[in-house]
């Protein structure tokens, strides 16, 4: 009896100690993460990462101007409007999946009479009746348009091979093999420009340098010397059934950050990582930052650092880097710099060659119409008919006499500019998901496309990264050991 009570004492003291033992290696695994940016890519990099470690983590995500980045809102009239990222295509699974976890509501895209201008005339007009749009496309472009648009949606679809993947856990330390996995041809479009892509194909110079132009000068600001696949990517824009959040497509990254208990908000600008080494073996990174109405400089140590901002050289809020191997990070090119106007008034159709007002103009050659697009708006709750709210898009500032010759009755006038996205070109350019050991950087998948879906891909790709290198690191060789303890404490006993 007593030695039954011995036993059962040492086996008490001896799940004690596995108790113990666990208990050190669920805190060993339990990250300090910095996210600097608190755009879509950050949002969507603090979810992921939250499921991940099964909400064992601690998040900080910096932001030193307002959560959401570039999908923002501009009040204009008493009214809100869509100032950024304005639409989301239905196949964009992750958009979907945040829009209903969120219990958030879909605003769907109102049908609009568009036209094409070329800064001479008006080259195409959709009609009120869609069957007629339908006749007019074929008599300017032939069935090339219908054939061009079979061939982007083939490539969408290899694309959504990127959601199968990462639900395995698949990761990815640059862009190419990114693309790659989806389709071994896909890297290539990165070399090679949309419009030899499409001339290759078949498709005539009338359609590239209208349609697929359009579309490059109305999503990206650019030509047709991108390379290809943001021109498909381009192109997939501007399809049907476009939707937005209702209230405003901010809404999304608000509510993934603010509702996720793990992440402390910091309104702060990160001004330097510094790598430093914690006993000689362990990768730190020291972030150093200050509130934005301070000076005072403040520092924090972390096990991971996600960076879901561009890295370019001339960025709003500058980063510098110390320690590392490397210390630039910087992309080599830049990013595409467009500048979106509010305007409340009245459209003077005559000045685009038009007899009555439409609700978008798009350009063809913006060097000779100056704006890029111009469209009628209704609010982020979609409440509004036939406003006269407009918003123009252009690659410079719009100058007062330009506005007035386009409108009358000009009541209100707001400008925000945007460093909206890369400028793209076919100069191979390698761009990096993961930085240093456990370094990360989400927008690494713009120089693919730009676009909501894009970011929350790539925040999706970065935080398994991080989940993979940190728990190889820090967590198997815990759990090893706690395993092997309790293969050998049968047989001590």
């Amino acid at each position: 009896m007593n030695m039954i009570i011995v036993i059962m004492n040492w086996r008490i003291i001896l799940l004690g100690i596995l108790i113990f033992k666990r208990g050190i290696c669920y805190e060993k695994c339990k990250p300090n993460i910095a996210i600097i940016g608190g755009g879509i890519g950050g949002a969507a990099s603090s979810h992921f990462l939250t499921e991940l470690f099964n909400n064992n983590l601690n998040i900080d995500l910096y932001e030193a101007k307002i959560i959401g980045g570039r999908l923002a809102t501009i009040k204009v009239d008493g009214n809100e409007f869509e100032a950024g990222g304005s639409i989301i295509h239905p196949q964009n699974k992750y958009m979907r999946d945040f829009v209903e976890l969120l219990g958030l509501e879909h605003r769907p895209s109102k049908g609009k009479k568009t036209s094409i201008w070329n800064g001479n005339e008006i080259i195409f007009e959709e009609s009120n009746w869609e069957i007629l749009s339908f006749i007019k496309l074929i008599y300017r472009y032939g069935v090339q348009p219908f054939s061009l648009n079979r061939y982007v949606t083939s490539i969408i679809n290899n694309f959504e091979k990127i959601y199968h993947l990462q639900d395995n856990g698949e990761v990815f330390t640059n862009i190419s093999s990114l693309l790659f996995s989806m389709n071994p041809e896909f890297p290539k479009l990165l070399e090679k420009s949309i419009k030899s892509e499409i001339l290759n194909l078949g498709y005539s110079e009338k359609l590239i340098n209208e349609l697929v132009k359009t579309t490059l000068v109305v999503n990206y600001g650019q030509d047709t010397n991108v390379h290809s696949f943001v021109g498909f990517v381009s192109l997939a824009g501007a399809g049907f059934n476009l939707w937005s959040v209702k209230g405003g497509n901010k809404k999304v990254p608000e509510h993934l950050i603010y509702r996720n208990k793990h992440v402390n908000v910091v309104p702060s600008h990160v001004i330097k990582i510094i790598n430093i080494l914690n006993n000689g073996t362990q990768n730190l990174y020291e972030v150093h930052y200050h509130n934005q109405d301070s000076t005072n400089i403040m520092k924090a140590t972390y096990d991971i650092v996600i960076l879901a901002i561009p890295l370019i050289h001339n960025q709003e809020f500058p980063i510098t880097f110390e320690g590392f191997p490397n210390n630039d990070f910087f992309s080599p090119a830049k990013y595409h710099e467009t500048i979106a106007t509010f305007v409340k008034a009245d459209l003077k159709p005559h000045y685009f060659g038009l007899e009555a007002e439409l609700d978008n103009i798009l350009s063809c050659d913006p060097n000779r119409t100056i704006i890029s697009s111009l469209g009628r708006l209704n609010s982020v709750e979609g409440s509004m008919k036939n406003s006269n709210v407009w918003k123009i898009f252009s690659n410079k500032p719009l100058k007062s006499n330009i506005i007035n010759e386009m409108f009358s009755n000009v009541q209100e006038i707001k400008q925000i500019a945007w460093k909206a996205y890369p400028e793209y070109s076919t100069k191979i350019h390698e761009a990096k998901f993961k930085l240093h050991n456990a370094l990360y950087h989400v927008n690494a998948i713009e120089w693919i496309a730009s676009a909501m879906e894009m970011s929350a891909i790539g925040g999706r790709n970065v935080a398994l990264l991080a989940h993979r290198d940190f728990f190889r690191k820090f967590c198997i060789e815990k759990i090893i050991q706690t395993s092997s303890l309790k293969k050998k404490l049968p047989t001590e006993l």
